[in-house]
Formats: structure tokens, C-alpha cells, sequence
């Protein structure tokens, strides 16, 4: 089910099923969408929550207590499961998912809320997590966010730029310009980033989707192939790496019995 929230500056859609964004609109622009439409050819997600893991698990499978456990392909699975709606007020949503354990795809038992909360110009999204199992259980958690790029009727691709804070992206520059082809290779990945931002910026206009970075030891730049009106700009806690134990990968934390984990993804709208 699909539910809205508004205030003053923005109108925002969300889907209980992975407690997805779907659309976010600037109030006095009906009808231009700031977020990725979904379309089904080129990317059918549209700004999926990647827990308990980012990225890939070599070969699909992971080893935990000697046994073997087959998974999806990549980003955990919470992102295709229905959310409870817990708590809605005039400008926020809040998400829970009970996971109870399972011996054939993930055997620890959690809680997770996300908060999607309108505050002025920014969107506020929060995801916590509380391990509810015996034992201390490996967390990852990615934002992966579409940015609609363009996001001006009339502009092209080209009119627009991924701005750092900071002059760290390739080579040093502040600015990496868009074309057709900045993703062929699949997404950049930019580690320990000291920039406390990232965002899509038009050109000559300097209006701006901005997604703070800051906490988050990766950052990753992403697109379908060919680029097709839309950016993503993911700030995760963890990365892929090579082999099956789960808290070998970059980033993990084992998140202890009981304990809480959460961070937060804000986008600002600069338009």
C-alpha cells in the first residue's frame, strides 16, 4: 500500500512494501517527480533500503555455524518485504519489520523502523535495527536512493553534474559532468570521503538534490546502463567483499544481542 505526507515544501509518497519511496514532489511543481518513476526496462526499483548486507555476497551464499546459506543476489532482503505501518503523523511515516529468524536464508532475528519524515526542504529518512537474536548478528545498511535526473522539464543529462563538498571526486575535481556513458562500467564506488555532501547540481542554474554523506565510510555512484533519467547517490555502513564470511566484509558490524544500530539519509532539495 501507498501512503502520503506533506508539508509546506514537498509531497511525498511511500510504499509499506520495503518502506520504499516512490515519489517526492516540490509543492508548486505538481506533476515533476525529484525521485527515479521505476520504469520496469532500465531499473524497476526505485529507492530500495539494502539491509542486512550492501552489494553482493560472493557466489550468493554465505557460511555462518558451518552451514551454508543460499541468498539473493545482492543488497539483503528487507527491501522486498511488506513493513508494518507503525506510526504516521501530518509529515512523517514510520516502517516496522519484524524478521522472527530463518535457517534457510537468515538466521537472526531483528526488528527494523524506518522513519521517513518531512522537515522543511529536506527528507529525513532513518532506519534502526535491534538484534533480537542470542548472538551477534553482521549488519550492513545502504541508502540507494533514485535521484530524477533531469529534474527540470526542457534540460538534458548534460546539463547537470555530481558536485562533491570537497574536491574528491575523479582526479581531485569537485564536479564530475553526466553523459550517456558515466555509469558503463557499472557503479563508483569513492571510500572515506571526508566531504560532508554529494548531489546532482544543474548546471548554470546551481539548483541541487543533495544526499549527506557524512558517517557513511562509502559512498557509491550509480546509474542503469545509458543513464536513463536518473542518479543514484548511496551512502553506505559496508561493501562487497571477496569470500562467504559475512563479517569479513568492509564495513560490517556485529551488532551484539540487543543492541541498536541506526543511521540516517538526508536529501535536501535545492529547486
Amino acid at each position: 500500500m501507498d501512503y502520503i505526507v506533506e508539508n509546506d515544501w514537498l509531497c511525498l509518497t511511500v510504499s509499506s512494501r520495503g518502506a520504499e519511496l516512490q515519489a517526492m514532489e516540490r509543492k508548486g511543481a505538481p506533476g515533476i517527480s525529484l525521485l527515479w518513476d521505476g520504469k520496469k526496462e532500465h531499473w524497476a526499483r526505485r529507492a530500495p533500503i539494502c539491509f542486512p548486507w550492501c552489494g553482493r555476497v560472493e557466489e550468493n551464499w554465505y557460511e555462518f555455524g558451518g552451514k551454508r546459506y543460499e541468498i539473493l543476489p545482492q543488497h539483503g532482503f528487507v527491501r522486498d518485504l511488506e513493513h508494518t505501518l507503525a506510526e504516521r503523523t501530518a509529515d512523517s511515516l514510520t516502517f516496522r519489520l519484524e524478521w522472527p529468524g530463518d535457517e534457510r536464508l537468515w538466521p537472526w532475528a531483528f526488528v527494523l523502523e524506518t522513519r521517513h519524515a518531512l522537515e522543511g526542504n529536506v527528507l529525513v529518512s532513518t532506519c534502526t535495527a535491534v538484534n533480537r537474536s542470542d548472538r551477534p548478528m553482521p549488519v550492513q545498511l545502504g541508502f540507494h536512493v533514485g535521484l530524477a535526473c533531469p529534474f527540470t522539464p526542457g534540460k538534458a543529462l548534460e546539463d547537470y553534474c555530481i558536485r562533491w563538498e570537497k574536491p574528491e571526486g575523479p582526479g581531485g575535481a569537485d564536479c564530475l559532468p553526466l553523459d550517456h556513458h558515466s555509469f558503463d562500467k557499472d557503479s563508483i564506488c569513492f571510500p572515506g570521503l571526508k566531504s560532508e555532501w554529494l548531489q546532482v547540481e544543474e548546471k548554470g542554474t546551481g539548483k541541487y538534490l543533495r544526499v549527506e554523506t557524512k558517517g557513511f565510510p562509502f559512498v557509491l555512484l550509480w546509474s542503469a546502463l545509458g543513464v536513463p533519467d536518473f542518479v543514484c547517490i548511496e551512502p553506505w555502513t559496508g561493501y562487497l567483499g571477496p569470500g562467504h564470511d559475512l563479517l569479513g566484509r568492509p564495513g560490517t558490524l556485529p551488532l551484539e544481542p540487543g543492541e541498536t544500530f541506526s543511521r540516517t539519509h538526508r536529501l535536501t532539495v535545492g529547486i
